[in-house]
């Protein structure tokens, strides 16, 4: 009987177990919920009446309208969904839209904005008739609430600066023969976005210097005695107070050439004559020329005569200096600057200008035989 009762408690015990396994309670795994991503997208559209403020059009996707935030590069945030932005200054901006899904996921997307000065105001010149001069004129892409003009007046005679300021939308100025003046203006407007310009202004009207911005220069002659001192590159290296210098008989005629990256027009230039022996070494007549289809600036290519000088001319569109067979320093103390008569710049327009790629100083004639001239320079 003992053995057999081992028996049944052996059985019992192996029952119970298979009594509990079978009762055991399964757990179910639930999956995480979809993620949502949103898509950010938006259009940027400039406002036609002010060159500071553009509608931001909101092209997002699978985004929570109550989660918008843009940023527009000037430490501004705007939760609204389409917004307008006025920026309060020109420069680079980089706008930026973040938007986030129901389930906390976010996008970006982001675009650049460039305010340029010269987009939003522009500043025009013409002449009045009266001589030497002009009436300018701001045209401002917005509403001036306050306009500042500030011009420093530069006397050839003795190097003086004089600044001027006005408050109005247009001026009236004159400007002294031959003087080379900067101005700058500066408009604020009804929503308080403020614009700088500035530039040069001459009697003839505003100008940018564009010489040292040539790719290639060469001259028919070079100044082998003095060497890099007073050789042809120190003609058009931007500084006033170096020269190209010639001082046995010149050879005529001389070409200096310049060529640009792509056709450029030039509606100004100016000559700086020499520092010494009054006009004996100015050149007495030349001419302007320009092409687009030249590979050097001697031989090669068809030129167009932009402008004609000559000394002895009669014809004021075609005199050297306002005095008749005056050179640059003999002119100067003709009018009573001769304490001033050298290293100064004397401005010839071009009455027909167009772009060219190549551009070319072609001298016919000198006062003596030796030559000398301190800056030519090129504007646009």
């Amino acid at each position: 009987m003992k053995k057999l009762s081992n028996r049944f408690g052996l059985l019992f015990c192996m029952g119970g177990l298979v009594l509990a396994s079978c009762s055991k309670k399964v757990t179910t795994v639930t999956p995480d919920p979809p993620v949502i991503n949103p898509i950010a997208d938006y259009t940027v559209t400039p406002d036609p009446t002010d060159g500071f403020t553009f509608k931001f059009n909101n092209l997002s996707k699978n985004y929570d309208k109550s989660k918008i935030e843009w940023r527009f590069g000037d430490d501004t945030l705007n939760t609204t969904e389409s917004p307008s932005h006025t920026f309060l200054a020109t420069g680079k901006y980089v706008t930026d839209l973040k938007i986030y899904s129901s389930t906390g996921t976010y996008s970006h997307k982001y675009t650049n904005i460039n305010i340029i000065p010269d987009s939003v105001l522009k500043i025009s010149a013409v002449k009045t008739g009266t001589p030497f001069e002009l009436a300018l004129s701001a045209n401002f892409k917005g509403t001036i609430k306050s306009i500042l003009w500030t011009f420093n007046d530069v006397d050839p005679s003795t190097s003086n600066t004089t600044t001027v300021k006005y408050t109005t939308p247009s001026v009236t100025r004159k400007f002294i023969y031959g003087s080379f003046n900067s101005f700058s203006v500066t408009v604020t407007s009804d929503k308080g976005s403020t614009v700088t310009v500035s530039s040069n202004i001459t009697t003839d009207g505003i100008v940018t210097d564009i010489t040292q911005s040539r790719i290639n220069y060469d001259s028919t002659n070079h100044n082998l005695v003095q060497g890099p001192n007073e050789d042809y590159p120190k003609l058009i290296d931007g500084n006033p107070s170096t020269k190209f210098g010639y001082y046995s008989a010149f050879p005529v005629p001389e070409i200096f050439w310049l060529q640009f990256a792509a056709p450029v027009t030039v509606k100004l230039y100016a000559i700086e004559n020499g520092n010494d022996s009054d006009s004996n070494r100015d050149p007495s007549e030349w001419v302007i020329e320009g092409s687009n289809d030249s590979t050097n600036g001697v031989s090669t290519g068809i030129w167009d005569i932009l402008d004609h000088r000559n000394a002895n001319s009669t014809d004021p569109a075609t005199m050297m200096t306002p005095i008749t067979g005056k050179g640059f320093a003999d002119y100067l103390s003709a009018i009573g600057q001769s304490a001033t008569r050298y290293k100064r710049f004397f401005y010839y327009p071009i009455a027909n200008p167009k772009p060219y790629t190549y551009y070319r100083w072609r001298i016919i004639s000198t006062f003596k035989t030796a030559f000398q001239i301190e800056e030519l320079r090129f504007y646009k």
